[in-house]
């Protein structure tokens, strides 16, 4: 009786049950979350593998097969033992893969690993019809190695469309430096208001002056100064020459008759607020800027891949930085009026980017109807708060705006935040710090107008 009373052992017997319970408990746990981490890693990898075969452009089943397989390798860092399934079905691809999992307390208890298995599906990208404007910075900054990044970018970017379709993809080019340069043939358009190239011979003008005639005994002074230029200050140095009166031989007077020249290059300014934010002719022409030089001529919208890449090749760096004017221009080449009224602007199932690039900050300001240098930035807020409002419009409009900021990020933090605010989101905009970085930003730009998306 005395045996069956004593009860000093229950507590032992309990807890032994309970820390028992317990240990499986946590087991389990760990067995469950293990599988649920490993579960996850294949997904990522298979949704990888989909993403890559799907974006590829390739419609062979057997390179889909090959690409997906060495994004599966790529990704398995573990090296675990994969089995892999990749199918093409009604232009639909899917990538199956199954691993197991090493059970940590099921294990033990007989289970055995675990499978494991993931899948995803993503559609072969359709061939939407798209009109993109390149709007390129072709000031002084971008000269040299600069701009041979550029158009070696821009030949990626144009490469990334063969294949497809004719007239899949028409592309427009508007560089831009002070101004954009429209082309002479567009002198006579009802949309421009130039003047007459003239030439005229004003009244002979006479002055007292002497030569130089010992400037061995000139002196010249050199000084440390600050000048500017489309990349902003930078150290340099200024010299002045002084002569004494024995320099200089008898004073004599010297008359000359002047010319007064006219000439337009195919430049063009603003129009007067507000209209010169708006991309449409509406009765208000444009302005052509006389007596100025503004680069190479903009190209409307083509389907001649070619030409395009043409267009870009013949790009020359000169002349300093106003964004806006780039912007205006690039939204015209995507607005079905006047000036250029591409009426495949106003197709429904055709998508509209632009694509902005620049290496540096505004350095020009608006005086209506020209753009003047001020390299000085003492008006850039007034510059850059109409690239923000032309980039708001050409959103608000439907377009798609992807922004590149090129070697900017250490040199003006500024600029950089302000051409990211121009993009449509944060998906389309690219820092490019060096030339490889430039041509990987146009080369996901083209595959994001193609975009693949998982379905499953």
């Amino acid at each position: 009786m005395r045996y069956f009373k004593d009860n000093s052992g229950q507590f032992a017997i309990m807890f032994c049950v309970g820390a028992m319970m317990l240990l499986f408990a946590v087991g389990v746990a760990v067995d469950i979350a293990g599988v649920t981490k490993e579960k996850q890693r294949l997904q990522n990898m298979t949704d990888s593998a989909v993403l890559a075969a799907a974006g590829s452009g390739e419609d062979k089943v057997g390179v889909i097969k090959e690409i997906a397989a060495q994004s599966i390798d790529q990704n398995n860092a573990r090296g675990w033992t994969l089995d892999v399934k990749t199918t093409l079905v009604n232009d639909v691809v899917r990538v199956e893969a199954k691993t197991s999992y090493n059970a940590f307390l099921m294990g033990v208890l007989g289970a055995g690993d675990i499978p494991v298995s993931a899948a995803s599906e993503a559609p072969l990208p359709k061939e939407v019809p798209v009109n993109i404007a390149l709007v390129l910075d072709s000031t002084g900054s971008m000269s040299g190695a600069n701009m041979d990044a550029l158009k070696s970018a821009s030949k990626v970017l144009l490469d990334s469309f063969a294949g497809l379709n004719p007239g899949t993809i028409q592309a427009a080019v508007v560089p831009y430096a002070q101004y954009v340069n429209v082309g002479l043939a567009n002198r006579s358009a009802p949309w421009i208001d130039v003047e007459d190239d003239s030439s005229t011979t004003l009244d002979e003008v006479c002055y007292m002056t002497k030569d130089t005639v010992d400037s061995s005994l000139c002196t010249t002074t050199s000084t440390p100064s600050t000048c500017y230029n489309d990349s902003g200050s930078y150290s340099c140095t200024s010299s002045s020459t002084t002569c004494p009166p024995e320099a200089y031989g008898p004073e004599y007077e010297y008359c000359y008759t002047p010319t007064s020249t006219q000439t337009w290059n195919g430049c063009v300014g603003s129009r007067t607020d507000p209209f010169h934010t708006d991309p449409d002719y509406k009765g208000n022409k444009i302005p052509g800027i006389m007596n100025t030089s503004c680069g190479t001529e903009a190209l409307e919208l083509s389907s001649d891949m070619v030409a395009v890449q043409a267009r870009i090749d013949s790009l020359t760096a000169t002349g300093n930085t106003y964004i806006p004017a780039g912007l205006i221009w690039g939204w015209r080449m995507l607005d079905p009026d006047q000036p250029f009224g591409n009426l495949t602007n106003s197709q429904t199932d055709r998508k509209r980017a632009l694509v902005l690039m620049t290496d540096g900050a505004n350095t020009v300001r608006l005086a209506t109807p020209y753009h003047y240098s001020d390299t000085q930035m003492t008006e850039r807020a007034a510059a850059d708060a109409l690239t923000l409002e032309l980039c708001q419009g050409i959103k608000d409009e439907g377009i798609d705006l992807y922004s590149v900021a090129y070697k900017l990020e250490s040199a003006d933090a500024a600029t950089t935040q302000m051409v990211k605010d121009c993009a449509t989101s944060s998906a389309t905009f690219f820092q490019a710090d060096n030339a490889a970085e430039l041509e990987k930003a146009f080369k996901d730009i083209a595959l994001s107008l193609y975009e693949v998306r998982l379905s499953k």
